[in-house]
């Protein structure tokens, strides 16, 4: 089975069809969400995490939020815990990829599931690590 896989479409405003870099998080430890999650959106400077409610529903809650110190160390913020990691090349990267359903004429003439391309939405190159256990911070 050939499945199609394409690099993002250009606009003439966007010349470069580079895969956006995005970044892995690798946390040590469990996160336990709350017994209840709030229903509120967060704020675009946080990070997000999909939470299993259940069945096949899940909900959205603000993780943490993630900051660099001036040296370039990244913090992270969850609760009343703060994280200190650091930044790690990947052996291999990883590949983001965005599944699309291929309309009628951008089938692809050799492929067995010509209903299905998949789209290079993004890179991971790098990640950041906390690995160090977490220092409480008193509010």
């Amino acid at each position: 089975m050939i499945i199609p896989i394409t690099r993002p479409t250009v606009t003439d405003s966007d010349e470069d069809d580079t895969p956006q870099e995005w970044s892995l998080l690798e946390l040590n430890g469990e996160l336990i969400p709350p017994a209840e999650i709030p229903q509120s959106e967060p704020p675009s400077s946080t990070t997000d995490m999909d939470v299993d409610c259940g069945s096949t529903t899940t909900a959205r809650m603000e993780l943490g939020a993630v900051r660099f110190s001036d040296d370039g160390t990244p913090m992270m913020t969850i609760g009343s815990h703060e994280l200190k990691g650091k930044i790690v090349n990947l052996k291999q990267p990883f590949v983001i990829m965005k599944k699309n359903k291929a309309t009628k004429r951008k089938r692809c003439e050799d492929c067995d599931s010509s209903n299905v391309n998949f789209e290079v939405a993004g890179v991971i190159t790098k990640k950041m690590l906390f690995d160090q256990y977490p220092k409480t911070i008193m509010r």
